[in-house]
C-alpha cells in the first residue's frame, strides 16, 4: 500500500467513528416577531437547557430524510420550507475526534392549524430571536449563520413569503421585512415597489372585523419551489 492511500485510509477510519448530528432552525412569523423553535432539554444536574431542534443520522436514513422527519417530529405538519445550510464542526465530548453537525433552516407558516397546537412535545417553545439566550456554543453558531444565511436570501428572492400565510397584505409583507432585517422601511415605497415587481396579484377580498381601514389580502405570484430560485429579484430597501 503507498503511503499515500494509507493516510486517506486513516482519515476515512477516523471520520467513520464520527458522529453526525442534524441541527434544524426552525423559523415561524408570528404577529410582527421572527421566532425560532427550541427545544428544553436537562442535563445530567438537572438544570435546564435549550436546544436547536436536532437528531443523530440513524442507519438507513438520508441527511434530507433526517432533517424532514425532525421537522414533522416537532412540527406535526408536511408544508414547510427546508434548506440546507453547511457543515460545521465541532468538538467531541466523548472521543477525541471531531464531532459534525450539518445544519438546516427551515420555515413555517403560522396559519398551519396553529403550530402552537401542532407541536407535540411540551418541552417545545417558540422564542423571539430578540430573547434567545443559553444555547450551547455549536448552536448559537448555526442560529447565527442561518440568520445570515435567511437575510441574504429574502433580499434576493421571495424566499420570505413561506412565513406568511396564504393570504397576506402588503403591511404583513413589510412587517416582515423590517423585522428579519433589522430596519425601518417607507410604506409608501415599499407597496409601490412590490406592485411594481408584479409579484402579488390581488385576491379580492379584504380583512374583516378590524378597527381600522381593512386592507386588501393578496397571494404570491409564485409556486414554492420557485421562491428560492428567483434570484433576480431585488428587494433593495
Amino acid at each position: 500500500m503507498e503511503k499515500g492511500d494509507e493516510n486517506s485510509k486513516n482519515t476515512a477510519n477516523q471520520y467513520s467513528t464520527n458522529r453526525i448530528e442534524i441541527d434544524c432552525v426552525i423559523f415561524n412569523f408570528e404577529g410582527e416577531s421572527l421566532k425560532v423553535l427550541l427545544v428544553k432539554q436537562k442535563d445530567n444536574h438537572g438544570n435546564i437547557n435549550w436546544e436547536l431542534a436536532n437528531d443523530c443520522i440513524k442507519k438507513g436514513e438520508t441527511i434530507s430524510g433526517t432533517a424532514q422527519n425532525i421537522l414533522k417530529k416537532y412540527i406535526g405538519v408536511d408544508n414547510f420550507f427546508l434548506e440546507q445550510l453547511k457543515a460545521f464542526g465541532y468538538p467531541s465530548p466523548s472521543s477525541s475526534y471531531e464531532d459534525i453537525s450539518i445544519g438546516y433552516y427551515a420555515m413555517v407558516k403560522t396559519e398551519d392549524k396553529d403550530l402552537e397546537n401542532n407541536v407535540f412535545s411540551p418541552d417545545v417553545e417558540w422564542v423571539s430571536v430578540n430573547e434567545i439566550s443559553g444555547l450551547n456554543a455549536k448552536h448559537k453558531v448555526i442560529l447565527d449563520y442561518s440568520l445570515k444565511e435567511l437575510r441574504q436570501n429574502i433580499c434576493k428572492s421571495a424566499i420570505g413569503f413561506n412565513l406568511l400565510p396564504e393570504k397576506f397584505t402588503l403591511l404583513q409583507v413589510m412587517h416582515l421585512y423590517e423585522e428579519i432585517l433589522g430596519i425601518e422601511i417607507n410604506k409608501s415605497n415599499f407597496r409601490r415597489k412590490i406592485l411594481q415587481m408584479n409579484l402579488v396579484h390581488d385576491s379580492n377580498q379584504k380583512e374583516e372585523a378590524v378597527s381600522h381601514r381593512a386592507a386588501k389580502f393578496y397571494s404570491l405570484n409564485m409556486q414554492q419551489h420557485e421562491m428560492l430560485s428567483s434570484r433576480e429579484i431585488n428587494f433593495n430597501f
